[in-house]
C-alpha cells in the first residue's frame, strides 16, 4: 500500500477530518489533502506527528514513507526491478556504494557504467561535447564533480524540427524526463555547486499549464533542492501572438537552485560583469553608482531578479537561442575559476563557449549530432596564458 493510501486508511479509522489533521501538522486543508493523494510528500516531522495522531508506530511510518519516496522515483522506469534489487543489496550490506561505482566494464551500460567523464577530461580548458541521452551521458560523470549546471531544456510542444532531446508524448511524461536529469543533477552537483533552469511553459485551450513551477516544486519537494531566485527573463520582444483575451506573454523563469545553504557566490565579480553588460547593451538605462572602491574603482550594483535580454538567431531556420548574457551572469556567480560547468541540453554550446570566454573547464551533452558540430566548430582554442 502506497503512503497517501495509508494516511488515508488510517484518517477514516481515526474518525478524525482533514481539517483537524491540517491544523494539527502545520498545513492547510488543500495541502494535507495532496498528501492523501499522492501529489505532494509531507516532511518527516509531519510523518512523525501524524504518527502520534493515529496512535501507531513511528518507526513503521516513517519507513513506508521512505519506501513510498523510493518507489515513485523508480517505478515507471524500466530498470525499476534491477534497481530495486541492489537497494536491497546496498540496505543488507551485501554491496557498498563505493563498490558499486567503481566497477569497470569495457562497455559502460545503464547497470554499470563507468563514471570518469571529469576525470578524461584532464585539465585542457576545451569544453568536452558528447552526443547523447542527456540522463544517459549524465550517468558517466562522478558524483558531486560539477561546480555550475546551466542549461535550458526543449520546451513542451515548442519545437518541431526533430531534433530536440525529448520524446515525451504527454506533459507527465515530458515532466517525467526531466526530473530524471534533476536528479543526475543533484548526484553530480558539489555541495557547494548551482544549478540554473530556464523552461518555457506552455498552454492548452488558451490556460497556461505551469509546467516549470510543477517541475521546480517537485524537485524541491522530492529531491531536496532550494530555490534561492526565480529571476524572470524578459526577452523584449516574442512572436506575434493573436490572441484577444491573453496579454501577449514576453517572459521565460530561470530558477536558481542549490543543494546546500553553504554555496559559492561571487557576488564582486557578478556586479562587474552586470555592470560592464549594462555599459555595453543597455547604455541608455545606465545609472551610475557613485559607491567606490579603494582597490578598482566602482562596486557595480546588485543585478535584480529581472533581466531584460533579448533573444539571439541561430543557424537554424525558425530556431532562436538564450543568449549570451542569460549564461554569462549564473557562471560568474555560481562557478568559481578553472571550476567545470555541465550544460546537459546545450543545443549550439552557448554555456561551453562562454564559460570557455570565462576560463572555466565545461561540459556540454546534446542528442542532436549537428548541433554538437556547431558547438565545437563555434570554440577556437585560446593561446595559453603564461599567468
Amino acid at each position: 500500500m502506497l503512503f497517501s493510501e495509508t494516511i488515508k486508511r488510517l484518517r477514516i479509522d481515526s474518525g478524525k477530518r482533514q481539517a483537524d489533521l491540517a491544523r494539527a501538522i502545520g498545513v492547510d486543508v488543500p495541502a494535507y489533502s495532496r498528501f492523501e493523494h499522492g501529489e505532494r510528500r509531507p516532511k518527516r516531522e509531519q510523518v512523525l506527528r501524524l504518527a502520534r495522531l493515529f496512535k501507531v508506530d513511528a518507526n513503521e511510518l516513517i519507513a513506508q514513507w521512505l519506501a513510498d519516496e523510493a518507489y515513485s522515483r523508480i517505478a515507471h522506469d524500466k530498470m525499476s526491478g534491477q534497481a530495486a534489487a541492489l537497494l536491497c543489496q546496498m540496505l543488507d550490506g551485501n554491496a557498498s556504494v563505493s563498490t558499486i561505482a567503481t566497477k569497470r566494464t569495457d562497455s559502460p551500460t545503464p547497470e554499470n557504467v563507468r563514471r570518469d567523464l571529469v576525470a578524461g577530461m584532464g585539465r585542457s580548458s576545451l569544453p568536452l561535447m558528447e552526443q547523447g541521452d542527456a540522463a544517459t551521458v549524465m550517468q558517466r560523470i562522478e558524483d558531486e564533480s560539477i561546480d555550475c549546471i546551466v542549461t535550458t531544456p526543449p520546451y513542451w510542444r515548442r519545437r518541431s524540427q526533430g531534433t530536440e532531446g525529448i520524446t515525451a508524448s504527454s506533459q507527465e511524461e515530458f515532466l517525467e524526463e526531466l526530473k530524471a536529469v534533476m536528479t543526475q543533477a543533484w548526484r553530480v552537483l558539489k555541495p557547494q555547486g548551482s544549478l540554473w533552469l530556464n523552461l518555457g511553459d506552455d498552454t492548452v485551450d488558451g490556460f497556461v499549464q505551469c509546467l516549470p513551477w510543477r517541475l521546480v516544486l517537485d524537485m524541491i519537494d522530492r529531491q531536496g533542492w532550494r530555490l534561492v531566485n526565480e529571476v524572470i527573463w524578459n526577452k523584449i520582444k516574442t512572436s506575434p501572438q493573436g490572441s484577444q483575451d491573453h496579454l501577449r506573454k514576453v517572459h521565460e523563469s530561470m530558477f536558481h537552485l542549490v543543494k546546500d545553504e553553504d554555496f559559492y557566490y561571487n557576488d564582486e565579480e557578478l556586479r562587474h560583469i552586470y555592470a560592464l553588460i549594462i555599459r555595453n547593451e543597455e547604455k541608455s538605462r545606465i545609472k551610475t553608482d557613485k559607491r567606490r572602491r579603494t582597490t578598482d574603482g566602482t562596486q557595480g550594483i546588485i543585478p535584480s531578479d529581472v533581466w531584460t535580454i533579448a533573444t539571439q538567431h541561430s543557424g537554424t531556420a525558425r530556431y532562436r537561442v538564450a543568449p549570451d548574457m542569460l549564461y554569462r551572469l549564473p557562471i560568474v556567480a555560481t562557478c568559481p575559476r578553472n571550476g567545470i560547468v555541465l550544460d546537459p541540453y546545450c543545443g549550439s554550446g552557448t554555456a561551453c563557449r562562454i564559460a570557455y570566454e570565462l576560463n572555466r573547464r565545461s561540459i556540454g551533452i546534446d542528442i542532436n549530432a549537428e548541433f554538437i558540430r556547431k558547438a565545437r566548430a563555434s570554440i577556437e582554442q585560446k593561446p595559453l596564458s603564461l599567468f
